[in-house]
């Protein structure tokens, strides 16, 4: 990891402001026209899907905070170089309609420009994450 990446101060504030659900400072953080992709089923993941523009990014963001509460949020690793930074994080969420707690993990890839995050891929382990919001194993 070199903190010394362009990328890497902006994203541990971006997911510092996260953590702590401080939307306005997250706001600041990213570009207008950023292209935001969660890789997750749609129909089960209010945050799967593509997103382009600050705004249609914020109102997924606001659904997800309809659905689920963060309890946990911890980063466990980061890799930065140049305007990229990737970060794999620890989650659990509880699922407000059930009260199910849900632990995955996420992987987000991040392309800052300027102090902001241009572009974002993300990641979810979202066979595992599936089963605990559904409540059941699926069997193949």
């Amino acid at each position: 990891m070199s903190a010394h990446a362009p990328a890497y101060a902006t994203v541990m504030e971006v997911h510092d402001a996260f953590r702590r659900s401080d939307y306005f400072r997250m706001a600041a953080l990213y570009a207008r026209d950023v292209e935001w992709t969660m890789h997750a089923p749609e129909s089960i993941f209010p945050v799967g899907g593509r997103r382009r523009g600050k705004g249609a990014v914020f109102l997924m963001l606001l659904n997800i905070g309809l659905h689920y509460r963060f309890d946990r949020y911890e980063i466990e690793d980061v890799i930065a170089e140049g305007d990229w930074a990737a970060v794999v994080a620890d989650v659990t969420i509880t699922q407000r309609s059930t009260g199910r707690i849900i632990r995955c993990r996420t992987a987000g890839f991040n392309q800052v420009r300027d102090g902001k995050v241009v572009a974002y891929r993300g990641f979810i382990d979202s066979f595992d994450a599936a089963e605990q919001i559904l409540g059941r194993t699926i069997v193949p």
